[in-house]
């Protein structure tokens, strides 16, 4: 199975890639994305460029969002998800989990999709 995972989380930097066995991640300061934004700016963010590009090239592909329980880490989730939605992500390939285990990060992992 195809995974990619991708975090935005609180941290030094705006982008710090990792290695990990068989999965990217990159770090993204929530600090960029804790604020108002236009959908400019958003599409300027290195790690939803990637995760947006790797969906386009593999239909096959859906987004999921893990985010922390709680309002805070609901709305985050449903915010990111609304403009990933606005900027052209079909709703169907976008899928919200809560519990990402973390209350400073939200979690962006490429699957699989099933039928």
């Amino acid at each position: 199975m195809f995974l990619l995972r991708l975090v935005a989380s609180c941290g030094p930097g705006i982008l710090a890639p990792v290695a990990g066995a068989g999965a990217t991640s990159l770090y993204l300061s929530l600090e960029a994305w804790d604020r108002p934004l236009t959908g400019d700016e958003v599409t300027r963010i290195p790690v939803l460029r990637e995760a947006v590009a790797r969906l386009d090239a593999d239909p096959g592909l859906r987004l999921v969002i893990h985010y922390p329980g709680g309002e805070e880490g609901a709305f985050r989730a449903l915010n990111l998800r609304a403009w990933l939605i606005a900027l052209g992500v079909a709703s169907e390939r976008l899928r919200l989990v809560p519990g990402s285990g973390r209350d400073d990060r939200l979690e962006l992992e490429l699957e699989e999709r099933t039928p």
